[in-house]
């Protein structure tokens, strides 16, 4: 097999092992829902998308209010991302879609409208179609900009200050199975559904436009594609959608996603725990139930879980004390094979536990037994065999093993140009297994690159001397455009990684304070239990504190066109 160079892996902490994606060329054809795709013109052909109600606004925000929301939220990001030009009029809507079996539900979404005198905020303006990334909470609702106290006010504040507040047009669902939607379950990164919602939110969202055209804003034309996280995977699965529908994307920025599903699936279950994954694989597993048929929860999830787990989540109430806070796996199993790696390194130690821990340790052993019968070639690819291609398994006998190839989006390089962004020690979504990996293929493995515009940027610069690996690596660009990207890279990989360092620093400093006062803890103790805290800080944190700086590089990415 061909030689495929890939950095060397340099595992931090995973997230969602979790993804799905739509196949299919560019002629008309059918879904496995048996949901006919139009080959004409775009998401306007879909049957679904329709609004089941009239828009209305949910809030107004001035320039001024939308900052200070930023100040309040996010304020470590509020000065390297900039100050909003304009303000916004909150468009709240309601459509129709399709849920995992292909049958009728609905959805909500909000609609972002740039309002204000400047020459920016009014006219024809662009549409960013956003995906946001995994919600916990069922009532989520991206309209609510400034509010803490939704699961989906941070990144709604972000998308209304980065791209809204500089005259964007935003188009946001909150997904079925969130808000007002009537479907008892989320499909979780069943990259086929999801990326049909999107195709009716935009849809839904342009209708959207047209009866508030008294604003005197309207779409332009160019559509912009962005995700984080769970979105990066829908971001990149919406592209690969619509061009199958023809309905024309003009760039693209998936951001931390879990593109390589096949490989993410198989690092996790190999030992490498992501932060977050005891509330991720009950979405997972629901999701893939719904879609596939094949999920038992009974062998998946430890006795004390199974009855519970299909139902869990998105949340409508309290979920404290229902699932393991961090502890996917069992460890001391008696098992040598599985013991040896429970966990790969200590660093994720936290993933592992005696008793309390979510997912069944015979079903972990059977994963594992396929693994190892049927590979996925990036798992010896990453052990040092860089003679081998790193593609998906090519017949996985385990079913999640089945749902995760089936998610799986390294088949698929962009028509459209595209950056990936994301932090390389991303301690939720593995990095160098989804973006490194896919970045590598689009250059090295396919051979047909050559009329592609593609590239990647990795935020974290820290320690840059001693890791030898790209933070920024792009291919077709012109050269005005790639200059004009980078230099906003650089300046968003320099506040990031500031940004990284203090959290860690304050949190050290914080755990000190506390310990001073402690009896009978020697000064080597207590600078011990800082640095615990300050890693403890730094994961919990990492995944989320890159959004904002992958999302301004996409802001100039964008305007590039």
């Amino acid at each position: 097999m061909a030689n495929f160079h890939l950095r060397t892996l340099s595992l931090a902490v995973t997230t969602s092992l979790i993804l799905t994606a739509c196949g299919g060329s560019d002629n008309g054809s059918t879904t496995s829902n048996n949901t006919s795709i139009p080959n004409t013109s775009g998401v306007k052909s879909l049957a679904t998308g329709k609004l089941l109600a009239e828009p209305s606004t949910f809030k107004t925000l001035t320039p001024e209010q939308i900052k200070q929301a930023t100040l309040s939220i996010e304020p470590a990001t509020a000065n390297a991302i900039g100050d909003p030009k304009c303000g916004v009029s909150v468009q709240y809507m309601h459509y129709d879609t399709l849920d995992a079996k292909g049958k009728p539900t609905d959805a909500t979404g909000a609609v972002f409208v740039p309002t204000g005198n400047d020459p920016s905020c009014k006219g024809n303006r662009p549409v960013v179609l956003h995906a946001h990334g995994t919600a916990v909470q069922q009532n989520f609702n991206f309209a609510e900009v400034g509010n803490p106290g939704n699961e989906a006010g941070l990144r709604a504040t972000s998308m209304a200050n980065i791209f809204a507040g500089q005259g964007y047009i935003v188009i946001a669902p909150n997904y079925a199975g969130y808000d007002k939607s009537k479907l008892d379950y989320h499909p979780y990164l069943n990259a086929e559904q999801q990326s049909h919602e999107m195709g009716d939110a935009l849809k839904a969202g342009r209708e959207v436009l047209n009866k508030v055209a008294n604003l005197g804003v309207k779409d332009n034309g160019k559509l912009f594609l962005t995700g984080y996280s769970q979105g990066g995977h829908v971001a990149l699965a919406t592209a690969k959608y619509f061009e199958k529908i023809h309905e024309a994307v003009t760039a693209l920025m998936p951001m931390s996603g879990p593109y390589a599903m096949g490989a993410f699936g198989d690092v996790v279950f190999g030992g490498n725990v992501m932060v977050g994954g005891t509330y991720f694989a009950p979405l997972m597993a629901r999701s893939f139930q719904e879609q596939f048929g094949n999920i038992n929860a009974n062998e998946l999830f430890a006795p004390q879980y199974a009855s519970t787990m299909m139902s869990l989540l998105p949340a409508k109430a309290d979920i404290t004390g229902k699932l393991p806070t961090s502890a996917l796996f069992q460890n001391n199993t008696g098992i040598t094979t599985i013991d040896a790696v429970s966990p790969a390194d200590p660093k994720f130690a936290f993933g592992f536990d005696n008793a309390n821990y979510l997912l069944n340790t015979t079903y972990r052993a059977s994963y594992l037994a396929d693994m190892q019968k049927n590979p996925d070639w990036s798992i010896p690819y990453f052990k040092g065999n860089t003679s081998v291609i790193p593609v998906v398994a090519s017949n996985p006998e385990n079913t999640l093993r089945q749902a995760l190839k089936a998610n799986d989006l390294r088949d698929y390089v962009p028509k459209a140009p595209v950056i990936l962004c994301g932090g390389n020690q991303d301690p939720m979504v593995f990095f160098d297994v989804n973006t490194t990996l896919t970045h590598g293929l689009w250059s090295n493995l396919y051979g047909k690159t050559g009329g592609y515009k593609f590239g990647m940027v990795d935020l974290d610069v820290s320690n840059q001397a001693t890791r030898n690996r790209d933070v920024y690596k792009t291919q077709g660009l012109a050269t005005v455009a790639d200059n004009a990207v980078k230099a906003e890279a650089e300046k968003m990989q320099q506040a990031f990684t500031q940004n990284i360092k203090l959290i860690g620093q304050n949190a050290a400093a914080s755990a000190m304070a506390q310990l001073a006062s402690v009896p009978n803890l020697t000064d080597a103790q207590k600078q011990t239990t800082a640095q615990s805290a300050a890693t403890y800080a730094v994961m919990s944190k990492y995944h989320n504190t890159a959004a904002p700086y992958c999302m301004a590089t996409a802001r100039t990415f964008f305007s590039q066109f």
